[in-house]
């Protein structure tokens, strides 16, 4: 039999807080103390959309969509709440596409790919905002144009929401 041991590197690893995120460690960290363990330096250079960063709780979507506030620019709707949510990370999100506007499956999943992206690249300084005052947020991104939009315009459509968003959490 073969014992597995960790250097001293894989035991700081195994209580960092990403880890704890990843191995669904995180509720416990969300509901004793926020963002104690919180490292903005090391998620920095960790740009991904985990599981635990996105909305997916129907309680919680239809409480954002009857109590939370919005932003909107160009066909762009940023719809967000403050509320306690039960993961590690300071937001989580959910994106949409209404099939009124866009009839095929495939224009809707094409933008919110887009849409996706462009979070997952601009979320940091909000992210910093948000562990800065210690609160959570539920967010909601929802595109409301008529056509199927390029890459560079959803990219920077949703970076100038974020900062709108940014500015009104002061």
């Amino acid at each position: 039999m073969v014992e597995k041991s960790f250097s001293v590197e894989g035991q700081e690893a195994v209580k960092s807080s990403l880890y704890q995120a990843k191995q669904g460690l995180s509720k416990k960290c969300a509901l004793s103390d926020h963002f104690a363990d919180f490292d903005m330096l090391r998620f920095g250079s960790n740009l991904c959309l985990g599981k635990d960063e996105r909305l997916s709780r129907e309680l919680l979507l239809d409480k954002l969509f009857k109590e939370g506030k919005s932003v909107s620019q160009n066909g762009f709707t940023l719809v967000y709440l403050k509320a306690e949510l039960p993961v590690f990370y300071p937001a989580q999100a959910a994106f949409s596409v209404p099939k009124r506007f866009f009839k095929k499956a495939t224009d809707r999943n094409t933008i919110k790919r887009h849409i996706r992206e462009a979070y997952r690249k601009n979320k940091l300084p909000l992210y910093q905002k948000l562990v800065d005052n210690k609160y959570q947020l539920a967010l909601m991104l929802i595109f409301k144009g008529k056509e199927v939009p390029d890459h560079g315009y959803v990219e920077k459509q949703v970076s100038e929401l974020l900062i709108k968003l940014i500015e009104r959490l002061k």
